[in-house]
């Protein structure tokens, strides 16, 4: 096999395949080999029909360098923001085709089909990767935009088709509109933003695009404290208000005012949050309005410096619960079903990047992961966390330093913590570029060993600085060890598993034994050096 074309090389195709065809023309003039036009699935075919044994690679080639100091690590975060909106557009893209193929495709209506192109075209290998120039990226997320606008109007036509008794699958006008809120992650929902004291209720549809069931925790912005949330029988749901983090409200405001050209009237003050659940490639239908009973409203604490709520502050209303020290940080795990209980730190620290003025000129960039120097982010004198309490969830706010902002919610019906970031803006006023980590600290002896997925499916076993086809001196000890996460992390010492789940794709390792690291965002800053010949 001799493949084609490459970066930057393959602009001019008629010159491409003229040489090409003469290539072929004298290869098969000569008579001892016969080139041809080919496919990958031909090119198998021949092979497979040799009938000879050929090797079995179950592993990869992570990480991939091209000299001792330029491991492609970097790629792995870069652009996190666009790698989170191709995950879910590509999710969203998943039930529209279903409500398309629910209520029949039209030729003149709206489809899934400009999305579907968006999409496609962010699969480019300097695109989801993060490390085109921000005025491609900005392409690409103009044109997923765009498309999910044309869906947008597809699923609103769909939904209401089939929540309207008696619609057939081929009905293109219901009468019922459903709004979408695209704009959660900034707390923004225009539909549930409305004043309910009028005896109106917001109806509430969820939709499950995947094979089984869906029992999941929904949270949605609302304007009042006065709220009762019912099912589609009518029967009474339990459900909680959280007040939404001031940090929350500022970021909604700045992006919204960008988003429209002009700022909301109106801010909401509560998140409800109440259990869903949806049956498989199905909907559930829920009310919220207003109710003489409200909501539970979560109770509000804070853990000062000296601990007086506490000397070891517990949260979580279930089986699992995390335990805070008297300074406000995570110190410990437990789960009262599995008995388990373990040491764990979560902690914060950020790569000043290599700004290529050294010797070597091999920087930090897109690509590149090439860290000059480790900085610990310490939370000593922080603002002392805050403790919202509630009989669905807790969640514990702190504010790590003034532009990291952490949500760690523990539910009360559910076996995991989830953890929620604002990072941003990197401060770069000391012209260091800045590789922001979190890591995950425990005491379990994990003999250098971690496992990471491979595109989401299979879990391939990782070992710090060793490959197992070749011997390998890695001379970046960190970079060298980082590895894509695009569904999880996991480490195991024989009688405990800690797991990490992410919703986008970033980079991690375990470059200790009991600890895993995650890559959360980069900023990178480059020197231009002039010499005089």
């Amino acid at each position: 096999m001799f493949t084609m074309g490459t970066d930057f090389k393959y602009q001019y195709a008629e010159s491409w395949f003229r040489q090409m065809d003469k290539l072929i023309h004298y290869v098969n003039k000569d008579g001892r080999v016969n080139a041809l036009y080919s496919t990958p699935s031909i090119y198998t075919d021949a092979k497979f029909s040799t009938n000879e044994p050929w090797p079995l690679k179950t592993n990869d080639f992570f990480p991939y360098a091209d000299n001792p100091n330029a491991y492609w690590t970097g790629y792995f975060t870069s652009r996190p923001a666009l790698k989170r909106y191709v995950r879910m557009m590509s999710g969203y893209y998943l039930a529209a085709r279903q409500l398309e193929f629910f209520i029949g495709k039209s030729k003149s209506g709206s489809t899934t089909d400009s999305l579907g192109d968006a999409l496609a075209l962010a699969q480019h290998h300097d695109a989801v990767t993060g490390t085109e120039k921000q005025h491609v990226a900005n392409d690409y997320a103009k044109r997923l935009s765009i498309g999910y606008k044309k869906a947008e109007e597809l699923v609103s036509t769909s939904l209401g088709c089939l929540s309207e008794s008696g619609s057939n699958s081929r009905c293109s006008s219901p009468t019922t509109k459903f709004g979408q809120c695209p704009l959660l992650n900034i707390t923004y929902c225009p539909p549930s933003e409305m004043n309910l004291s009028q005896g109106k209720s917001l109806v509430v549809l969820v939709y499950n695009s995947l094979g089984w069931k869906r029992e999941d925790v929904l949270r949605i912005p609302v304007m009042s404290d006065s709220i009762v949330v019912h099912d589609s029988e009518g029967k009474e749901i339990e459900s909680q208000l959280l007040p939404i983090a001031n940090v929350s409200l500022n970021l909604r405001d700045r992006h919204v005012k960008v988003y429209l050209g002009t700022s909301p009237a109106a801010s909401p003050k509560f998140w409800v949050a109440f259990p869903a659940s949806v049956p498989p490639l199905g909907f559930s239908t829920y009310f919220i309005s207003s109710g003489k009973r409200s909501a539970s409203i979560s109770s509000t604490s804070t853990l000062n410096s000296q601990g007086n709520e506490s000397r070891n502050l517990q949260v979580g209303q279930g089986r699992l619960k995390l335990h805070y020290d008297a300074a406000g940080s995570l110190s410990q795990y437990s789960d009262s079903k599995t008995q388990v209980e373990a040491n764990f730190e979560q902690k914060y620290k950020y790569y000043i990047g290599q700004d290529g003025s050294g010797d070597d000129p091999q920087a930090s960039g897109a690509y590149i992961f090439r860290p000059k120097d480790v900085v610990p982010i310490k939370t000593d004198g922080q603002v002392p966390p805050t403790i919202l309490r509630g009989p669905i969830l807790d969640e514990v706010h702190q504010q790590i330093n003034p532009w990291i902002y952490q949500i760690t919610r523990v539910y009360k019906g559910k076996d995991y913590v989830e953890t929620e970031f604002i990072v941003g803006p990197i401060p770069v006023d000391d012209e260091n570029g800045k590789e922001l980590s979190t890591e995950i600290i425990t005491s379990m002896a994990t003999n250098k060993t971690f496992y990471t997925d491979s595109s989401g499916r299979d879990f391939i076993k990782r070992v710090r600085d060793y490959r197992s086809e070749w011997k390998i001196e890695v001379n970046q000890p960190v970079a060298g060890n980082y590895y894509p996460i695009n569904l999880g992390i996991y480490v195991e010492d024989g009688s405990k598993e800690l797991s990490i789940l992410v919703d986008r794709s970033v980079g991690g390792s375990s470059i200790k034994d009991g600890q895993i690291e995650l890559m959360l965002h980069r900023s990178m800053m480059m020197v231009v050096v002039l010499r005089k010949h």
